[in-house]
């Protein structure tokens, strides 16, 4: 019989599965790991699984546990616990956020907050595309991994200035990085979950306008991108979508969103709302116009304009 002394996996938290991952000797530190969770859970394949996942911490294969207990709580911890938390990340009202934590404002601090932001971009893009050079995604995920993968150089140069001890780094310089450096956390949540709504919405089979060709791995060199992969087959083709002349920002009751109406290919309307934190409200109902695509949209913003209001601004970004 199984040891029951850990605690249900509705109870376990970050701390537990840190605690964990260090306790088993796991070469990927927890920041990254909840990214490489969040690009799996993202991921629009629909053959990611959860332990296949969890082997990409330890290298690709999972290591031999010392006991049936260990097992079991990895499972619970990481699996049943972390994984179904990220999870719920997926809910446009509970965005994901990368780790923050407070560095000193010296050299040796800021390289080190720069090295976990490539750990973690890097973690998110290996979990959404699961190993493979290249993946089919929507077009607005496609353009947001494109900008992540440009985010992971910017840090990833950044890392490398820092710890360049023959560059100077007066203090005016540092706290101006620094502060560069916590804007550059807010984009990057905002693309991570402009990638995670985007890829929510394709595997729902909401169809929005798809990228032209296979979206390549952004980190790998373009030879290690197999050359079988650049265009999709005819077979793989996707219906061609128009965007309406519709489309537009519109502000009721001290609210503003952006309207965006396309076509399904199929001659009617999808209507899509997207509100201030780039969450994003995609109707089920097609519509015969786009002209009653836009009367819905007016018609929800004024009976319901909190729905559409988003979270108030971090203070970070004054």
């Amino acid at each position: 019989m199984s040891s029951n002394r850990f605690r249900p996996a509705a109870q376990s938290s970050d701390s537990d599965a840190e605690a964990l991952l260090r306790r088993l000797d796991c070469p990927t530190p927890f920041h990254e790991a909840r990214t490489i969770f969040m690009g799996s859970i993202a991921s629009p394949s629909m053959s990611v699984a959860p332990m296949q996942t969890l082997a990409m911490l330890w290298g690709g294969e999972l290591p031999e546990f010392s006991s049936q207990d260990d097992l079991e709580e990895v499972a619970q911890v990481l699996v049943q616990g972390l994984w179904n938390r990220l999870a719920n990340h997926q809910n446009s009202r509970s965005p994901f956020r990368l780790v923050r934590s407070e560095v000193p404002v010296t050299r040796e601090g800021l390289r080190g907050l720069a090295d976990m932001r490539v750990e973690e971009l890097a973690g998110f893009l290996d979990g959404l595309f699961g190993g493979e050079a290249a993946i089919h995604l929507p077009l607005k995920a496609h353009d947001a991994v494109t900008k992540l993968g440009e985010l992971y150089f910017m840090h990833d140069a950044v890392a490398a200035l820092l710890d360049d001890e023959s560059e100077p780094a007066p203090d005016n310089d540092l706290k101006s990085l620094q502060r560069n450096l916590q804007q550059l956390a807010i984009i990057a949540d905002e693309l991570i979950n402009k990638t995670i709504q985007s890829c929510k919405r394709a595997r729902g089979q909401h169809p929005e306008p798809m990228a032209e060709n296979l979206t390549q791995h952004p980190l790998l060199e373009v030879d290690e991108v197999s050359s079988d992969m650049g265009e999709p087959s005819q077979d793989e083709s996707q219906p061609e979508f128009v965007e309406s002349p519709l489309s537009q920002s519109i502000s009721r009751h001290g609210v503003t969103v952006r309207v965006e109406i396309y076509g399904d290919g199929n001659g009617k309307w999808i209507l899509e709302v997207v509100d201030r934190d780039g969450a994003s409200h995609v109707w089920d109902e097609r519509f015969e116009t786009d002209q009653a695509a836009l009367d819905a949209a007016i018609e929800a913003m004024e009976a319901e304009p909190a729905e559409f209001a988003g979270q108030p601004p971090s203070p970070l970004a004054h």
